[in-house]
Protein backbone atom coordinates (compact mmCIF):
# COMPACT_ATOMS: atom_id res chain seq x y z
CA UNK A 1 0.00 0.00 0.00
CA UNK A 2 1.23 3.49 -1.18
CA UNK A 3 1.33 6.74 1.17
CA UNK A 4 -1.35 7.90 -0.46
CA UNK A 5 -3.39 5.35 0.37
CA UNK A 6 -2.21 4.85 4.20
CA UNK A 7 -2.98 8.41 4.48
CA UNK A 8 -6.09 8.79 3.15
CA UNK A 9 -8.25 7.65 5.92
CA UNK A 10 -7.29 10.87 7.92
CA UNK A 11 -7.53 12.94 4.79
CA UNK A 12 -10.71 12.25 4.36
CA UNK A 13 -11.70 12.61 7.82
CA UNK A 14 -10.25 16.21 7.72
CA UNK A 15 -11.77 17.33 4.53
CA UNK A 16 -15.06 16.12 5.92
CA UNK A 17 -14.85 18.04 9.26
CA UNK A 18 -13.63 20.71 7.03
CA UNK A 19 -17.12 20.45 4.96
CA UNK A 20 -18.93 23.19 7.21
CA UNK A 21 -16.15 25.66 6.14
CA UNK A 22 -16.43 25.16 2.61
CA UNK A 23 -19.96 26.01 1.43
CA UNK A 24 -20.59 25.21 -2.17
CA UNK A 25 -21.52 27.66 -5.04
CA UNK A 26 -24.71 28.32 -6.62
CA UNK A 27 -25.29 25.22 -9.63
CA UNK A 28 -22.76 23.06 -8.16
CA UNK A 29 -22.21 19.48 -9.58
CA UNK A 30 -19.38 16.87 -9.04
CA UNK A 31 -18.47 15.40 -12.28
CA UNK A 32 -16.90 12.18 -11.75
CA UNK A 33 -14.76 9.98 -14.54
CA UNK A 34 -14.56 6.19 -15.07
CA UNK A 35 -13.42 4.33 -18.04
CA UNK A 36 -13.19 0.47 -18.45
CA UNK A 37 -15.13 -1.08 -15.40
CA UNK A 38 -14.79 -4.86 -15.41
CA UNK A 39 -17.55 -7.64 -13.83
CA UNK A 40 -15.26 -7.96 -10.66
CA UNK A 41 -15.79 -3.93 -9.93
CA UNK A 42 -19.78 -3.89 -10.83
CA UNK A 43 -20.39 -4.38 -6.49
CA UNK A 44 -17.66 -2.04 -5.83
CA UNK A 45 -19.05 0.76 -8.41
CA UNK A 46 -22.86 0.05 -6.87
CA UNK A 47 -21.67 0.52 -3.96
CA UNK A 48 -20.31 3.77 -4.56
CA UNK A 49 -23.27 5.07 -6.77
CA UNK A 50 -25.46 3.98 -3.74
CA UNK A 51 -23.47 5.90 -1.26
CA UNK A 52 -23.59 8.67 -3.56
CA UNK A 53 -26.99 8.89 -3.62
CA UNK A 54 -27.51 8.49 0.00
CA UNK A 55 -25.34 11.75 0.53
CA UNK A 56 -24.90 14.04 -2.13
CA UNK A 57 -27.84 12.71 -4.64
CA UNK A 58 -27.07 12.06 -8.67
CA UNK A 59 -28.20 14.35 -11.54
CA UNK A 60 -28.63 13.34 -15.40
CA UNK A 61 -26.51 14.87 -17.56
CA UNK A 62 -29.71 17.40 -18.42
CA UNK A 63 -29.96 18.29 -15.13
CA UNK A 64 -26.10 19.06 -14.76
CA UNK A 65 -25.93 21.01 -17.70
CA UNK A 66 -29.12 23.24 -16.20
CA UNK A 67 -27.43 23.69 -12.96
CA UNK A 68 -24.21 24.69 -14.94
CA UNK A 69 -26.13 27.59 -17.03
CA UNK A 70 -27.77 28.97 -13.91
CA UNK A 71 -31.04 27.51 -14.62
CA UNK A 72 -32.11 25.71 -11.30
CA UNK A 73 -32.66 27.66 -8.26
CA UNK A 74 -29.24 27.88 -5.50
CA UNK A 75 -29.51 24.47 -3.20
CA UNK A 76 -26.41 24.65 -1.78
CA UNK A 77 -25.88 21.00 -2.84
CA UNK A 78 -23.31 19.70 -4.61
CA UNK A 79 -24.82 16.34 -6.32
CA UNK A 80 -23.02 14.19 -8.69
CA UNK A 81 -22.95 13.70 -12.43
CA UNK A 82 -21.72 10.06 -13.86
CA UNK A 83 -19.28 10.08 -16.75
CA UNK A 84 -17.95 7.30 -18.35
CA UNK A 85 -14.93 7.68 -21.33
CA UNK A 86 -13.87 6.11 -24.08
CA UNK A 87 -17.05 3.87 -24.44
CA UNK A 88 -15.50 0.49 -23.43
CA UNK A 89 -18.01 -2.45 -23.84
CA UNK A 90 -18.05 -3.04 -20.13
CA UNK A 91 -20.14 0.14 -20.24
CA UNK A 92 -22.90 -0.99 -21.74
CA UNK A 93 -23.31 -4.74 -19.65
CA UNK A 94 -22.77 -2.12 -16.29
CA UNK A 95 -25.60 0.40 -17.56
CA UNK A 96 -27.73 -2.53 -17.42
CA UNK A 97 -26.66 -4.72 -14.42
CA UNK A 98 -25.25 -1.41 -11.74
CA UNK A 99 -27.17 1.48 -13.16
CA UNK A 100 -30.34 0.42 -14.03
CA UNK A 101 -31.55 -1.17 -10.71
CA UNK A 102 -29.81 1.97 -9.18
CA UNK A 103 -32.59 4.61 -11.38
CA UNK A 104 -29.22 5.98 -12.26
CA UNK A 105 -28.36 7.75 -15.78
CA UNK A 106 -24.98 8.98 -17.18
CA UNK A 107 -23.22 10.13 -19.95
CA UNK A 108 -21.17 8.01 -21.78
CA UNK A 109 -18.61 9.22 -23.92
CA UNK A 110 -17.55 7.90 -27.13
CA UNK A 111 -15.06 8.39 -30.05
CA UNK A 112 -17.37 7.81 -33.48
CA UNK A 113 -13.86 7.39 -35.40
CA UNK A 114 -12.63 4.62 -33.43
CA UNK A 115 -16.54 3.20 -33.42
CA UNK A 116 -16.47 3.02 -37.27
CA UNK A 117 -12.89 1.20 -37.11
CA UNK A 118 -13.20 -2.71 -38.64
CA UNK A 119 -12.38 -4.92 -35.24
CA UNK A 120 -7.81 -5.53 -36.36
CA UNK A 121 -7.63 -2.03 -36.64
CA UNK A 122 -9.85 -0.64 -33.84
CA UNK A 123 -7.88 -2.91 -31.11
CA UNK A 124 -4.84 -1.61 -32.36
CA UNK A 125 -5.84 2.21 -32.41
CA UNK A 126 -7.38 1.27 -28.67
CA UNK A 127 -3.88 0.50 -27.27
CA UNK A 128 -1.92 3.55 -29.70
CA UNK A 129 -4.25 6.08 -29.15
CA UNK A 130 -6.77 5.28 -25.80
CA UNK A 131 -3.53 4.13 -24.06
CA UNK A 132 -0.88 5.79 -25.91
CA UNK A 133 0.91 2.91 -26.68
CA UNK A 134 1.66 2.27 -23.15
CA UNK A 135 -0.24 -1.20 -23.39
CA UNK A 136 -2.44 -3.15 -25.81
CA UNK A 137 -5.97 -3.40 -25.59
CA UNK A 138 -5.82 -7.05 -24.77
CA UNK A 139 -9.31 -8.44 -24.19
CA UNK A 140 -11.11 -5.02 -24.44
CA UNK A 141 -12.97 -3.60 -26.99
CA UNK A 142 -15.28 -0.31 -27.45
CA UNK A 143 -19.67 -0.33 -27.81
CA UNK A 144 -20.88 -0.80 -31.27
CA UNK A 145 -23.53 1.36 -32.61
CA UNK A 146 -26.52 -0.21 -31.98
CA UNK A 147 -24.85 -0.86 -28.22
CA UNK A 148 -24.67 3.03 -28.13
CA UNK A 149 -27.99 3.56 -29.18
CA UNK A 150 -29.25 0.99 -27.04
CA UNK A 151 -27.77 3.26 -24.17
CA UNK A 152 -29.13 6.43 -25.60
CA UNK A 153 -33.00 4.89 -26.49
CA UNK A 154 -33.04 4.12 -22.27
CA UNK A 155 -32.25 7.39 -21.64
CA UNK A 156 -28.48 8.05 -20.92
CA UNK A 157 -26.68 10.32 -22.70
CA UNK A 158 -24.42 10.48 -25.26
CA UNK A 159 -21.48 12.49 -25.34
CA UNK A 160 -18.56 13.32 -28.29
CA UNK A 161 -14.88 12.12 -26.88
CA UNK A 162 -13.20 13.33 -30.09
CA UNK A 163 -13.09 11.44 -33.00
CA UNK A 164 -10.56 9.32 -32.58
CA UNK A 165 -8.93 9.78 -28.86
CA UNK A 166 -6.00 11.84 -30.07
CA UNK A 167 -4.56 14.44 -27.97
CA UNK A 168 -6.07 17.83 -29.96
CA UNK A 169 -3.30 20.56 -28.78
CA UNK A 170 -1.26 21.58 -31.37
CA UNK A 171 -3.81 19.94 -34.18
CA UNK A 172 -4.27 22.05 -37.40
CA UNK A 173 -7.76 23.78 -37.93
CA UNK A 174 -8.74 20.97 -40.26
CA UNK A 175 -7.35 18.67 -38.25
CA UNK A 176 -9.67 19.96 -35.47
CA UNK A 177 -12.56 19.77 -37.26
CA UNK A 178 -12.30 16.57 -38.15
CA UNK A 179 -11.77 15.43 -34.38
CA UNK A 180 -14.77 17.80 -33.28
CA UNK A 181 -17.25 19.17 -35.88
CA UNK A 182 -17.51 15.81 -37.97
CA UNK A 183 -17.14 13.60 -35.40
CA UNK A 184 -20.22 15.70 -33.51
CA UNK A 185 -22.20 15.42 -37.40
CA UNK A 186 -21.09 11.57 -37.55
CA UNK A 187 -22.59 11.23 -33.88
CA UNK A 188 -25.74 13.16 -34.81
CA UNK A 189 -26.15 10.97 -38.50
CA UNK A 190 -26.48 7.64 -36.12
CA UNK A 191 -28.05 8.55 -33.22
CA UNK A 192 -30.41 11.31 -34.55
CA UNK A 193 -29.75 14.06 -32.10
CA UNK A 194 -26.82 15.87 -31.20
CA UNK A 195 -25.46 16.06 -27.49
CA UNK A 196 -24.25 18.77 -25.78
CA UNK A 197 -21.57 17.59 -24.14
CA UNK A 198 -17.54 17.36 -25.15
CA UNK A 199 -14.56 15.67 -23.24
CA UNK A 200 -11.19 16.07 -24.30
CA UNK A 201 -9.10 12.97 -24.47
CA UNK A 202 -6.69 12.65 -22.10
CA UNK A 203 -8.13 15.48 -19.93
CA UNK A 204 -4.90 16.95 -18.59
CA UNK A 205 -3.82 20.50 -19.62
CA UNK A 206 -0.66 19.37 -22.03
CA UNK A 207 -3.62 17.56 -24.17
CA UNK A 208 -5.56 21.06 -24.79
CA UNK A 209 -5.11 24.24 -25.80
CA UNK A 210 -7.01 28.01 -26.42
CA UNK A 211 -7.35 26.50 -30.67
CA UNK A 212 -8.86 23.57 -29.75
CA UNK A 213 -11.40 24.59 -26.78
CA UNK A 214 -12.18 27.25 -29.15
CA UNK A 215 -13.63 24.36 -31.90
CA UNK A 216 -15.49 23.04 -29.22
CA UNK A 217 -16.83 26.16 -28.50
CA UNK A 218 -18.23 26.18 -32.26
CA UNK A 219 -20.11 22.93 -31.96
CA UNK A 220 -20.69 21.95 -27.82
CA UNK A 221 -21.65 24.12 -25.13
CA UNK A 222 -20.25 22.26 -22.34
CA UNK A 223 -16.57 20.56 -22.45
CA UNK A 224 -15.42 18.12 -19.55
CA UNK A 225 -12.23 18.31 -18.77
CA UNK A 226 -9.74 15.67 -16.23
CA UNK A 227 -8.90 18.09 -14.06
CA UNK A 228 -10.10 17.80 -10.33
CA UNK A 229 -12.01 20.37 -9.01
CA UNK A 230 -15.49 21.13 -8.12
CA UNK A 231 -18.03 22.63 -11.38
CA UNK A 232 -20.61 25.35 -10.91
CA UNK A 233 -22.33 27.70 -12.57
CA UNK A 234 -19.67 30.56 -12.67
CA UNK A 235 -17.28 27.90 -13.73
CA UNK A 236 -16.14 28.14 -17.67
CA UNK A 237 -18.43 25.69 -19.35
CA UNK A 238 -15.00 24.93 -21.41
CA UNK A 239 -13.30 24.19 -18.59
CA UNK A 240 -15.18 22.20 -16.36
CA UNK A 241 -13.39 20.16 -14.01
CA UNK A 242 -14.13 16.80 -12.44
CA UNK A 243 -12.80 13.66 -10.30
CA UNK A 244 -11.63 10.48 -11.76
CA UNK A 245 -12.33 7.57 -9.77
CA UNK A 246 -10.11 4.48 -9.92
CA UNK A 247 -12.40 1.34 -8.42
CA UNK A 248 -9.38 -0.45 -7.49
CA UNK A 249 -7.39 1.76 -4.82
CA UNK A 250 -8.50 1.58 -1.11
CA UNK A 251 -12.38 2.84 -0.42
CA UNK A 252 -10.71 5.68 1.91
CA UNK A 253 -8.63 6.67 -1.04
CA UNK A 254 -11.69 6.40 -3.46
CA UNK A 255 -14.26 8.55 -0.74
CA UNK A 256 -11.70 11.15 -0.83
CA UNK A 257 -11.37 11.49 -4.73
CA UNK A 258 -15.24 11.05 -5.21
CA UNK A 259 -15.86 14.13 -2.45
CA UNK A 260 -13.42 15.88 -4.35
CA UNK A 261 -10.99 16.05 -1.45
CA UNK A 262 -7.86 15.55 -3.85
CA UNK A 263 -9.09 19.13 -6.07
CA UNK A 264 -6.69 21.64 -3.74
CA UNK A 265 -3.79 20.10 -5.46
CA UNK A 266 -4.96 21.28 -8.64
CA UNK A 267 -6.00 24.73 -8.35
CA UNK A 268 -2.97 25.63 -10.40
CA UNK A 269 -4.00 23.67 -13.18
CA UNK A 270 -7.57 24.70 -13.33
CA UNK A 271 -6.98 28.04 -13.62
CA UNK A 272 -4.57 27.47 -16.71
CA UNK A 273 -7.23 25.61 -18.22
CA UNK A 274 -9.83 28.64 -17.56
CA UNK A 275 -7.36 30.94 -19.03
CA UNK A 276 -7.28 28.95 -22.23
CA UNK A 277 -10.79 28.84 -22.21
CA UNK A 278 -11.09 32.60 -21.69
Amino acid sequence: MNLRALAAPLALAAWRAAGPLRPNPPGAVRILILHDVPQVQFSVLASLIAELQRNAGLVTPAEAGARLGGGMPTDGKAPVLLTFDDGFRSNFQLAYEVLAPLRAKALFFVCPGLVDMERPERITAIGANIFRGRRGAGDLDLMDWEQIGRLAESGHEIGCHSARHVSLAGLAAPALEDEVGAAKARMEGVLGKASSWFAFPFGDVDSIDAPALAAIAGHFPFCRSGVRGLAHAASHPLALPAESIDLGVPVALRRLAAEGGMAPLYRRRLRRLEEMAS
